[in-house]
């Protein structure tokens, strides 16, 4: 490997074009959350609800950002909201025990930009400047730049730092604007920059040793070879500074992966101060030591060990001296290190190679908005999709600012709810504020043909997504420097979990409003029923449906963790009886922590229907150490609980179902009552016919139960339509809708051993057709049928009838 060592073209400080003081760096120096709009900014109105999903009797704050001087909330819940052509009554209810009021409105963004932060920094072992003592600092770490030019918006990159501008001490190892790297050291009466020439290559390790010796600084910068590539040229720049290196005090807090601008005076901690430059990249195996004397005796001062502590955020020194660190804003963790090689692919089982964390400078897990007003929600409230309804003063922007509400036993019994419908919070998390719609990443969503994103409906819900790009992206984006977004979080506003929202995509509601309809029918067809989430399935299994005999599901029930996929399987062992009234459910494994239920993790590999694949080595979750990818990879496909699973997907309108033979058999009269016989189920909907959107099929060959009848089947999708890749093999071939009978949805029943029964309808498209018209439609009649016949029955129902059966048959 060949040197390029730069010490005889920086060697003085007389050179002004190598080594000047900082004076371009923008300084922030607060993360107050309020600020002032952009000039032109349209009139808008969001907010979020703390905790999203909360219980009777608990208080919610309500965070809320306004361009407009003043604005009236009242809170409601949701009976039913969605408001389009052929859509049922839109129907919000009051809750008057939470009083209504007025408010001054104040503009709030969210600070994205994620970074590991050591508050009580080097100082107590540093002891000042090592121009008094016979000591240098030496700093030592690997980093792996993803966008060295960031997001071509010319900001700097700080991958290491403890400086303190305010004081000009401190030092950081940063990527300039144009994406070179140098180092900013303070000398007491300056910030001075040592210019290295040296270009990190995108993706490829660099080896750093910053070392400060009084007057004197060097940078060594050894690219670490990829495979056979050939390395990059060590890069080795010495100069001597104005004055001697001032170290840190106390007082200056150790980063990784920013800066803070300016470090707090008196009475004011860092915390209260905002972070800059964020690191765009993967930061390895940080030592800090002194040296000292003539025989260079090495005192290590802080030494971290990323692959420790992998589901917590915090950072571990390994040195003795507890310089621990806590994370911000959830970096990626479990990711391979510049010593992996491939030969362990699981973090939990590796010995080495995942000693990294990914920082990215558009992570967010917490936009930390100040709380304008905080609700108490009644003890007696029911379950259910609850809003606070904000609108300004003026006319001009509102909004509906959701959260749920738990059931409690208390409220259970007053309503007699033995129906449990399950909100799919996890669903919702994993498409929070998505950008799948952004041309300029790579996660833009393409589908099958005669689908144009530049013709997608825009309305101002969709213009508000776009707009508001400090509020974080999806498990389906990635990030700036292209790779993929592990974490999704609750604590921001989530644009598109709305009782109205209508996805661009599909011109349709979807996911929450869509949901929202199911329990409008529920509402005006009198079935006393409790709303539970996903969230309450993992974190207290079947027991959260233990008053319950019947539960249904949310439109796109997709991301079960492991917790909640197995409440439904343990619900249904136990006699219980289940409507999956979804499409492309139970598809891909998520993880979530009791220490922090409003993130949720996903790990994408390379099967399934997918906008990016995380790499090799990667695909083990950091907060559960659990394999991730598809639940069809780990065994569970959905075939086997529910009878169907995803096999298709497309953009344009839906189709109906055709009854099968089988469903003609007097057994399936109480199915289909009050509908006429040779009627197609469901014809019209707000997305075309009952099946549409992402769709499901039966295959016994991919374990659905031998004893189920596929009751309907759709027929004739469009070429707008392409099969999952899942459920395709060589050669690939006939993967459009016109082309194939594999994309269908099936709609499946079948009995259980434990004397309840499945029934499954294999489409995101039913709540479209369920709701058309005010639900005057057999996709409605037939849900309902269902509903109360397995209500009828109870749980275990259909073995107690088959042993009263057969005691009627010994009598005779």
């Amino acid at each position: 490997m060949s040197t390029i060592d730069t010490i005889d073209t920086i060697d003085t400080i007389d050179t002004i074009d190598t080594i000047d003081t900082i004076d371009t760096i923008d300084t922030i120096d607060t993360i107050d959350t309020i600020d002032i709009p952009p000039q032109g900014y349209p009139p808008e109105i969001t907010g979020y609800a703390d905790p999203w999903i909360a219980n009777p009797g608990e208080e919610v704050a309500i965070k809320v950002s306004c361009t407009e001087p003043e604005y009236s909330h009242r809170t409601v819940r949701v009976v039913q909201g969605v408001e389009v052509e052929h859509s049922p009554l839109k129907r919000l209810e009051a809750i008057t025990q939470i009083p209504a009021g007025t408010a001054k409105g104040r503009f709030q963004c969210a600070r994205p930009g994620s970074y590991a932060v050591v508050e009580q920094g080097l100082g107590g072992l540093l002891h000042g400047s090592p121009a008094s003592e016979s000591a240098r600092l030496q700093v030592s770490l690997f980093f792996q730049a993803h966008l060295p030019i960031a997001a071509g918006q010319g900001h700097a990159q700080a991958i290491v730092s403890t400086l303190n501008r305010g004081a000009n001490r401190g030092f950081a190892v940063v990527i300039n604007e144009a994406g070179v790297v140098e180092a900013w050291i303070g000398t007491g009466d300056a910030v001075q920059v040592v210019h290295t020439g040296f270009s990190p290559a995108r993706q490829r390790w660099v080896d750093m040793t910053l070392t400060l010796d009084g007057m004197d600084c060097s940078l060594v910068l050894r690219p670490v070879a990829y495979i056979l590539e050939k390395a990059a040229p060590v890069s080795v720049s010495r100069v001597r500074l104005a004055g001697p290196a001032v170290w840190a005090s106390s007082t200056d807090p150790l980063l990784f992966a920013a800066t803070y601008d300016q470090v707090p005076g008196p009475g004011v901690t860092s915390a209260g101060q905002r972070a800059a430059h964020f690191f765009n990249g993967r930061i390895d195996s940080p030592t800090i030591s002194r040296v000292e004397g003539p025989t260079k005796s090495v005192t290590v001062l802080a030494k971290y060990d990323f692959s420790r502590n992998m589901a917590e955020d915090t950072i571990l020194d390994v040195s003795g001296n507890n310089l621990h660190g806590v994370l911000v804003n959830a970096p990626t963790r479990a990711v391979t290190g510049h010593d992996w090689d491939g030969s362990e692919v699981d973090w939990t089982k590796a010995t080495y190679g995942y000693g990294a964390i990914h920082f990215h400078e558009d992570d967010l897990d917490d936009a930390r908005w100040d709380t304008d007003f905080t609700i108490k929600i009644p003890e007696t409230a029911r379950s259910g999709i609850y809003a606070v309804e904000v609108t300004s003063t003026n006319g001009k922007t509102s909004d509906m600012i959701t959260f749920v509400v738990r059931p409690t036993p208390a409220t259970t019994a007053a309503v007699g709810a033995k129906v449990a419908f399950v909100l799919s919070t996890f669903t919702y998390l994993a498409y929070a504020n998505e950008k799948l719609s952004d041309t300029d990443r790579s996660s833009a969503i393409e589908v099958a043909p005669g689908f144009d994103v530049s013709s997608i409906r825009r309305d101002e819900d969709y213009d508000r997504l776009m707009r508001r790009k400090d509020l974080g992206l999806s498990n389906y984006d990635v990030h700036n420097d292209n790779s993929g977004v592990v974490f999704s979080s609750a604590k921001r506003p989530i644009l598109n979990f709305r009782p109205g929202y209508i996805m661009w995509a599909f011109e349709r509601p979807r996911e929450l409003s869509a949901d929202s309809m199911m329990i409008g029918l529920l509402e005006r067809q009198g079935i006393p029923y409790d709303v539970v989430t996903d969230h309450d399935l993992h974190f207290h299994g079947a027991a959260t449906l233990a008053p319950y005999n019947t539960i249904l599901t949310g439109c796109h029930p997709e991301y079960p963790t492991l917790q909640s996929y197995n409440a439904y399987e343990d619900f249904a062992r136990q006699g219980g009886s289940i409507l999956y009234l979804g499409g492309n459910g139970f598809y891909w494994v998520s993880s979530v922590d009791p220490a922090r239920p409003w993130r949720l993790e996903v790990r994408r590999g390379d099967q399934g229907v997918r906008s990016y694949a995380l790499p090799g080595g990667e695909r083990v979750m950091s907060l559960t150490g659990q394999q991730g990818g598809l639940w069809r990879s780990r065994g569970r496909s959905s075939h086997g609980l529910f009878g169907v699973a995803f096999c298709g997907e497309g953009t344009g309108p839906g189709v109906p179902f055709k009854r099968n033979d089988e469903s003609y058999d007097s057994k399936f009269d109480w199915m289909f009552k009050d509908i006429p016989s040779d009627q197609l189920i469901g014809e019209n909907g707000l997305g075309g016919g009952a099946s549409g959107d992402e769709i499901d099929s039966f295959d016994l060959l991919c374990g659905s139960p031998a004893t189920a009848t596929v009751i309907a089947t759709s027929t004739g999708h469009s070429d707008e339509f392409g099969i999952a890749p899942e459920c395709t093999a060589f050669p690939i071939t006939g993967t459009l809708g016109t082309q194939t009978k594999e994309i269908r949805s099936d709609l499946v029943y079948y009995e259980t051993d434990a004397g309840g029964a499945v029934f499954s309808v294999g489409s995101i498209n039913w709540y479209c057709s369920l709701g058309w018209d005010d639900y005057a439609n057999n996709v409605a009649k037939l849900t309902e049928n269902v509903i109360r016949e397995f209500m009828r029955r109870g749980r275990g129902g259909l073995n107690q009838d088959n042993i009263s059966t057969t005691v009627s048959l010994a009598k005779l």
